[in-house]
């Protein structure tokens, strides 16, 4: 996707096939807003879209050897946060569903730990449910009670899917140390308290200075 009318269409395709707001805005790596913008308005209005950077990896994510080669560079992160924070030894390393997982699959293999697959709570969002309080674990992979857990995700766009995910495993009875992901749009160091480190950080230049 190259323009606005491709990510607009795309948006809507997905939209016609039953995706909630949520599960679009983590399939195109755009924030809620511009996910709901991208199905409620036409590319004449343009200038109204929120403020966003729209971020294509399918190069890497259809090849399983660079997946496995970003995951071993991001165990890398993870072991170094580890060092410099004195945090104990991840036992879970918990994917963020959907594009998390593969990364957190080969992620957990390389530190040698058990992977979890998390539902995140943005899935579940619709503008008109936001009610909902909460992503779930998915029952065929790790349980994280009482585990020392790393969170991994492919984009962090807001932070929010990482802030709600902490939340989630505090209240299973899980650790959370830190999270790792591939790229950073927001410029995290941490969310609640926990450090954030990726492979690839963006920023806009006229907003590197607020």
């Amino acid at each position: 996707m190259r323009n606005i009318s491709e990510i607009i269409k795309k948006a809507r395709e997905l939209k016609q096939k039953g995706f909630t707001t949520g599960e679009i805005a983590d399939e195109l790596n755009v924030s809620r807003e511009t996910a709901l913008w991208l199905v409620t308005h036409s590319e004449e209005e343009k200038d109204s879209m929120p403020r966003d950077i729209f971020i294509d990896w399918q190069r890497i994510g259809s090849n399983p050897l660079i997946i496995k080669n970003m995951a071993v560079a991001m165990s890398t992160l993870i072991e170094d946060v580890v060092e410099e924070k004195s945090l104990p030894r991840p036992e879970v390393i918990a994917g963020i569903a959907v594009s998390g997982v593969p990364l957190a699959a080969f992620i957990a293999e390389q530190l040698g730990a058990a992977l979890a697959v998390m539902r995140p709570k943005k899935h579940l969002w619709e503008p008109e449910k936001k009610s909902r309080t909460s992503g779930f674990l998915l029952s065929n992979f790790s349980e994280v009670t009482g585990k020392n857990v790393v969170i991994v995700d492919d984009i962090a766009t807001t932070g929010n899917t990482i802030r709600d995910s902490i939340r989630f495993l505090q209240r299973e009875g899980a650790k959370p140390l830190a999270a790792v992901v591939l790229i950073d749009k927001k410029g995290l160091k941490e969310v609640d308290g926990r450090p954030v480190r990726a492979l690839v950080s963006i920023g806009i230049v006229k907003d590197l200075g607020k």
